[in-house]
């Protein structure tokens, strides 16, 4: 796969909008040799830390990394990365179902739904499950569309969020699942969500907190500290973002997850890595690994109206 070549590009507060204006918070410190489309590939697993320089902004608080990889190149590496988390789906599918179950009560109906960052479209089959009669899906990895179920594929539309791929006033439901923090200009896409749904019409959005509790005792060891995160949210934070875009009725709370043991353990900064193959090989032994429990594991969940 080839590589790409750092040209870095100072970005922006995605809330108040300035340059600089920051207090440094993380050093940059890339863990890999090189920089691919498999370095962009979702819940991919880097024994060492790795990320661009992370900042805070000393307005609002907002933490970004700062510089980074200029948009065009970053959307690129999202078009060429893999689809690699297909043994997670069934579990992902119970936990976002799960949101948009409660997001849903604040509907007069279902009729038509959208995800941005889609994958291969199971949350798209889950809508139509929870009674959504028309699913779309936005998401720019080919391998990840190509991945989608034949019936779901031809709802799902292989590009990035922009202006043009939606009338306004389309959807009842518009949700982002862990895609939100990767945005190069999240204000950009809550600015087009809120024109893409309909009056009264609910935006749901699942994404890490910055501040939970696992972010703020690993610190950087943190795998949300990464270099595929642009922006990452507090609830404060993000409650501004939200505010910005002119949404209304905006709730922001506490993210559970469900996954494996085995998953969970994955997770955890553990060094050498050895030790965490040891821990994963007894939970193997003990018949633990593909036990699946709901955790509180450091996401926030918000849910905004137009």
């Amino acid at each position: 796969m080839p590589e790409i070549k750092i040209n870095y590009l100072p970005t922006a507060c995605a809330v108040c909008g300035t340059q600089g204006n920051a207090t440094e918070v993380y050093p940059e410190q890339l863990g890999i040799e090189k920089i691919n489309a498999d370095t962009y590939s979702a819940r991919r697993f880097i024994s060492k830390i790795n990320h661009f320089r992370f900042v805070r902004c000393n307005s609002c608080g907002l933490l970004r990394s700062d510089p980074t990889l200029p948009k065009e190149q970053i959307e690129q590496l999202y078009r060429d990365s893999k689809f690699t988390y297909k043994k997670h789906v069934d579990n992902l599918v119970k936990t976002y179902g799960y949101y948009i179950t409660k997001a849903s009560k604040l509907l007069k109906e279902r009729k038509s739904f959208l995800e941005i960052g889609c994958g291969n479209g199971f949350m798209l089959a889950e809508a139509k499950r929870q009674g959504f009669k028309e699913v779309w899906g936005v998401e720019p990895s080919n391998h990840a569309v190509a991945e989608a179920a034949p019936e779901i594929r031809t709802q799902i539309k292989v590009d990035v969020c922009k202006g043009g791929l939606f009338t306004e006033n389309s959807f009842d439901m518009i949700t982002i699942f862990q895609t939100l923090d990767h945005l190069t200009d999240p204000s950009a896409t809550l600015s087009m969500c809120r024109v893409w749904l309909k009056p009264n019409g609910v935006l749901l959005v699942f994404n890490h907190n910055e501040r939970s509790l696992p972010a703020r005792i690993l610190g950087e060891s943190c795998p949300i500290i990464d270099i595929e995160h642009t922006y990452l949210y507090n609830k404060k934070t993000i409650t501004k973002l939200f505010t910005k875009n002119h949404f209304c009725n905006i709730q922001v709370g506490t993210g559970w997850n469900i996954h494996t043991v085995s998953y969970f353990i994955s997770l955890l900064p553990i060094r050498p890595i050895s030790l965490k193959q040891i821990l994963q090989r007894l939970m193997i032994s003990w018949g633990l690994d593909n036990r699946s429990l709901w955790l509180s594991i450091g996401n926030l969940v918000v849910i905004a109206q137009k």
